[in-house]
Order: C-alpha cells, then structure tokens, then sequence
C-alpha cells in the first residue's frame, strides 16, 4: 500500500510490447471504436431484451415460465464462468483472433435460439451467448494495443458505458419489436447480423500482429474459478423460485464460499494460473474491483425497481399503468445519462485522473436512490432519477478500465478487465436478487404486487450500498500524476 502511494501510476499508458511500433498506424481508431462498440453493444443488449419476452418465448418453446426462466440463467452463468477464461486466452493467444472467435460463437448462439423450437438447442444458444461477454475486455485490450495513448481513456470510456447502455436499451428495443409484432425468437436474427458485422468489420479494420504464446490450461484454476462462480450465480439467481433457506441454494453457496476461497489459493501454486492473484492483490486492482461489485450491486437493482414501480397500475395507489414498451422509455434518460457521463470521464482523467470520475459516479448513485427516496409520486421523477443514475453509471464504468489498466501490465489487460466485468455482473445479479427479495416479501393483501413500502425499503437499501461503494472509491490509492 505504502509503494503505491509513494510511487502512483501515471495516467498515461505504456506501449504494448507485442505488438510492433507502427500498430497505431495500420488501424483507424474511430473506425474499430465503431466494430467494438456495436459488437459489445449488441451482446449486452441480448441479455435484457429476454426478460420483456420470457413470455412469449415459453409460449413459442412450448415450456412453463419456470423453465423458461432457465434461458436466462444459463446466459448468466456462461458469462460468469468464460468471461476471465477467454479474457486470459486473449492476452496469451491474441485478442483479435479471440475476439473474432467469440463474436462467431455468440453469433452461433444467436442462430440458434432464433431458429429451434427445442429448449435444449436454445440452452445451449443461450450459453453461447453468454460467451459473447468477454468481448468487452478483449475490446479493452485491442484499444489499449493500438490506439494513440492521448484518446485511450476516452475509447475505454465509451466502450464501459455501454454495459449501462445496453441493459435500458435491450428492454426498449425489445418492447418496440413486440409492437411491430416480431416474434420473440425472430428477435435473435437481429442480434446474430449485429455480431456478424462487428465479426467482420473485426477482421478487416483490425491489424494487430499479435504473436501468440504458449498456453498452459490450469485445469485446477478453471475448475475452482468456474465451479465457485456457477454455484455462486446459480444460487443467486434461483434463491427467489427454491426459496433462500432451502437446502440446494444453501449448498450452492457453501460450495461457493469453497471453491472459490480454494481459488485463491491454487492460483498462488500453480506455475501458469488463469488469474495472477498477485496482480488481483495489488491496491489499486482490488479497489478498483471492489467499487466494481459495489456499484453493480447498487445500482442494477435499479432496473426492476423501476420497471416494476411503472408498470403498476395506478388503481392500487402508486403506479403509472405502463406497459412494457413505456417501461422501457422510462429508461431512456439513463442513455443520456451514460453517454453524457462517458463523454465527461475523458476530460476528468486528464485534469484529475481516473479515481474521481469513478468516485462522483458513485456518489451520483447515491443521490439517485435519495432522490427516489423523496420523489416518486410523477412520472417524470422516474425520468429524472433515471437520468441520474445513468449518468453514474457512465461516470463510474467510464474510469474503471483505465484506473484498472493503471495497476497491471500490457500483457494483463483483458483478463484483468475480464475480473472486472465478473465482478459488475455478480455484484449486479446480487442487487436485484435483493431489490426483488424485498419486494417479494411486503405485499398487498390479496395480490402478488409489493407495497409502496416495500419501494422506500428497496430504494434505502440500495442506497446504503452505494454509499459502501462511494467509501471504496475514496480509498482507492491512486494519486494523480499530470502529464507535461
């Protein structure tokens, strides 16, 4: 901790020394900003444009919603476990060649879901999907490779704040394709030609003349790391439906808490781990990691929050009789917010560096559940908080990879960042499995809708644990050092 403080990284970054000194020339910047943020984009909103059409696909699938609740759980539990793996593949194998294969897979995975009608093929789309997560990092990678050092943070930030982006943009996407009347499955044909393009514009625009190494599988990593995080992400995902105190969700953490504490110590002995727990230890990386799974904790919850409060109907006291497509807009100002933060944190990390643009992110957050806390009785108070939180978000996201890629090395850049994301998306799962614990658990006499109650308590809590993520920003040791 004292090293860190006494000799702070710079916000300037290091060359990577895989790849040749006229990388930056053979790329066009705004053109592979263009490919990675529409291939990235296009992932995530595939994972929240589900949720509005669960319905209809159970009913095209021919299966219970208990089931098709399922399609979402197996996207969540890909992503978490292949998300480091490919991430470290990438900075071993090459990131372009990795990325172009992940891009393929989640385009595969897109095909299938859009054309069976058999849940086992579209699970296992589902889980092809999912892979599709880890492109964010590799994107994070490929731009600290080639682009100019001066517009890094501000491609970094872009490219962050599109995890916000996406998750509101999939439920209004989703809810302006079922008024068109595009049925659930055919949905997927426009994510699969999303990632088709981002594959090959992947494979045109990017030179990157990366050597791979030689890759040592650390079976005992891969099998810890990933059976700690399916027991993890399963039992938080499926708590609510086989009950928080049963005995399968209380096993499933107890496994958990194991194989991931046993993690932790295997990848100390091994002689090529998947994750360098020394690089995971250093200040700078675990303060930035656990603002990560803080702020993702705090703030997804918000999405169902806000869905649910809108689309109650206003008979039963609070409410705006929304149907899915107005929920969706509802969350529109979030992308003004995001966009507006991402475009802020470059100009930030210049004068002041990385932390603080993460540190107001999360102090916005705040401000967001108290503002919902006073204000919800309008409509438009949802807009304002929206807006709000979006703004967060992009402040936030925006500065963590570049805070992040300030404690590790070139050659550590995906899988770091693919920690990162790991952690965003557990911390998120674990937000909403509480918002939706407390709603679920304070409801009207006779209907299955939560008490305005149950809203403030949700609000508060939510709240709370922002204010956790606000602390953990502040004690991030980074100290800023201006470039001349």
């Amino acid at each position: 901790m004292s090293e860190a403080l006494a000799a702070p990284p710079r916000t300037t970054i290091p060359p990577d020394p895989a790849i040749g000194s006229n990388r930056r020339t053979e790329s066009h910047p705004t053109a592979v900003l263009l490919v990675l943020a529409l291939s990235t984009f296009a992932i995530v909103v595939m994972q929240s444009m589900v949720m509005p059409i669960l319905g209809g696909l159970a009913t095209s699938l021919n299966v219970s919603m208990a089931d098709a609740s399922w399609l979402i759980t197996v996207n969540l539990l890909a992503a978490a476990v292949f998300t480091p793996f490919i991430g470290s593949l990438g900075d071993t194998l090459g990131r372009k060649r990795v990325l172009m294969i992940t891009l393929a897979m989640t385009t595969l995975g897109s095909v299938l879901v859009a054309v069976s009608h058999v849940m086992a093929i579209v699970l296992v789309g589902r889980v092809f999907q999912g892979m599709g997560f880890a492109a964010m990092p590799l994107a994070i990678g490929i731009v600290r490779s080639i682009f100019p050092p001066q517009r890094v943070p501000s491609s970094l930030a872009v490219l962050s704040a599109l995890t916000g982006i996406g998750a509101g943009a999939g439920l209004l996407i989703s809810g302006v394709l079922v008024k068109s009347g595009l049925s659930p499955q055919g949905m997927f044909w426009i994510s699969a030609a999303a990632t088709t393009i981002g594959l090959l514009g992947v494979a045109v625009l990017i030179r990157l003349p990366e050597r791979a190494k030689a890759f040592h599988v650390d079976i005992w990593g891969l099998l810890t790391l990933g059976g700690g995080l399916v027991c993890l992400v399963l039992g938080i995902n499926r708590g609510s439906s086989w009950g928080w105190t049963s005995g399968a969700v209380t096993g499933l953490f107890v496994g958990a808490a194991v194989l991931l504490i046993a993690c932790f110590f295997v990848e100390q002995r091994v002689r090529e781990p998947l994750i360098d727990m020394r690089m995971m230890r250093t200040p700078v990386v675990l303060g930035t990691n656990l603002t990560a799974f803080l702020t993702g904790a705090g703030m997804y919850g918000a999405f169902v929050l806000v869905l649910q409060f809108v689309q109650t109907p206003s008979r039963f006291g609070y409410g705006f009789d929304s149907d899915a497509l107005g929920a969706g807009v509802t969350l529109l100002p979030l992308t003004a917010g995001t966009l507006l933060g991402a475009v802020s944190v470059s100009a930030l990390i210049r004068a002041v560096g990385p932390k603080w643009p993460m540190f107001i992110g999360t102090i916005v957050a705040t401000l967001t559940f108290g503002f919902l806390l006073l204000f919800h009785e309008q409509h438009w108070h949802f807009y304002v908080a929206t807006g709000l939180l979006g703004l967060g978000l992009g402040l936030a996201m925006g500065a963590m990879p570049t805070l992040l890629n300030s404690g590790v090395t070139p050659e550590q850049t995906s899988v770091a960042n693919s920690v990162n994301q790991t952690l965003r998306s557990v911390g998120g799962s674990i937000g909403t499995a509480v918002a939706t614990a407390i709603l679920a658990s304070h409801t009207m006499t006779g209907t299955p809708l939560p008490t305005l109650h149950a809203y403030s308590m949700a609000f508060a809590i939510s709240g709370a644990i922002c204010i956790l993520a606000v602390i953990a920003a502040a004690l991030v040791p980074y100290r800023h050092n201006a470039v001349e």
